[in-house]
């Protein structure tokens, strides 16, 4: 596998982390990767490399305000910036790859609905072959506190900068702790988001369900029946409801969040390259 990092530059100055991976020959397609809340795209290490072993090259970044990236941890003036940034992302991918290599996107949770938002708002201009949603965050699998929610609205309007802690804890997102602490740069992820970007995302969240009968592009979803971060039901809502050709759902009956993570990963991984299989069979 060959790898490079580098540096974008978002469309307000915002240094963007960027890491290209090549397979060992010609690539059968590209996959864009967004990571979720809190953590960042080196936690997919081993995810990339089953996916260039299996002949596909993949463009990963992180976040603004997570990994490597610039911005204020757990903060982003709007939701939109993560598709401007999205966008740069996927012009460097097409750069590297050539316009003719099959794109793919892949989002876990927060990445979930950004590729999703993008892929609806944006998609057009782009020509992508297929998406993989893996733990979508499109509604929460709990309700927050309400004092939390009071004060996020009040420091909305006030100062919406104002982060809060998001109680993340390894053993929400994977059965297999001991393998979470074996990922690279622990010290990297954070456990914060603030209340404008929580207010942005479910306003996101809403747009995103709410487009589903009109989305077409070929898609895989993933999610944990487990998972207590983010609803497997919406998940399948949006499955049932969307317009895609060559749809498929799989859930893991005791997976949590983070599927690819998790105790049977090496499934999780062999169905997301079976998919990619056939679709670019199918071209």
């Amino acid at each position: 596998m060959d790898a490079a990092a580098s540096s974008l530059t978002a469309c307000d100055g915002t240094h963007l982390f960027f890491q290209w991976h090549a397979p060992a020959s010609e690539p059968r397609g590209v996959v864009v990767l967004t990571h979720g809340l809190g953590e960042h795209s080196g936690r997919y290490r081993h995810v990339v490399e089953h996916l260039t072993g299996q002949g596909y090259a993949v463009a990963r970044h992180d976040l603004r305000g997570h990994g490597h990236s610039g911005g204020r941890q757990g903060d982003a003036r709007s939701f939109s910036l993560f598709l401007d940034d999205l966008g740069q992302v996927v012009g460097e991918t097409a750069r590297l790859a050539g316009r003719e290599t099959p794109l793919f996107f892949y989002g876990h949770s927060l990445g979930g609905v950004i590729s999703l938002r993008f892929l609806q708002t944006r998609g057009e201009a782009v020509p992508t072959r297929g998406a993989i949603l893996s733990s979508p965050w499109l509604r929460l699998a709990f309700e927050p506190p309400w004092w939390k929610l009071a004060l996020g609205r009040l420091a909305r309007r006030v100062v919406p900068g104002l982060r809060q802690p998001t109680g993340a804890q390894p053993r929400r997102v994977s059965h297999d702790v001991a393998f979470l602490q074996t990922l690279p740069d622990l010290h990297l992820v954070h456990h914060c988001i603030s209340a404008r970007l929580y207010f942005e995302v479910l306003a996101a969240c809403a747009e995103a369900e709410a487009g589903a009968g009109a989305f077409a592009t070929p898609l895989l979803m993933l999610h944990g029946e487990a998972d207590p971060v983010t609803s497997w039901q919406a998940t399948r809502a949006f499955f049932d409801a969307a317009a895609s050709p060559g749809k498929r759902l799989h859930l893991y009956p005791s997976a949590l969040h983070e599927v690819h993570n998790d105790t049977g990963r090496e499934q999780v991984l062999a169905d997301i390259t079976t998919w990619l299989d056939e679709q670019s069979a199918a071209l």
